[in-house]
């Protein structure tokens, strides 16, 4: 964050904070291999009952997105985990 504050003008973060409402899941909810979205506890798959925020075109959205979007957002690479942080 020092890093971001000291040398770059703009900078996103992106966190995965979702929750089930079913199960009280608060995590990741994970995209199965049909683009579907499921809370990896309970296996939830009832949108109304899932809060899941995703960057979406330089914007934060809470809704679920089309096949195409989803796959996107599937794909997306992690470029910084904990150990990283550890460091």
């Amino acid at each position: 964050m020092k890093f971001i504050y000291d040398n770059i003008m703009y900078a996103e973060l992106n966190t995965k904070s979702d929750y089930c409402q079913e199960c009280g899941f608060d995590g990741e909810i994970l995209i199965d291999e049909n683009m579907e979205w499921y809370c990896p506890n309970c296996g939830n798959r009832n949108h109304d009952t899932m809060n899941v925020a995703r960057r979406t075109c330089g914007y934060i959205g809470s809704n679920f997105w089309n096949k195409g979007r989803t796959q996107e957002i599937k794909e997306r690479v992690v470029h910084l985990d904990n150990k990283d942080m550890e460091d």
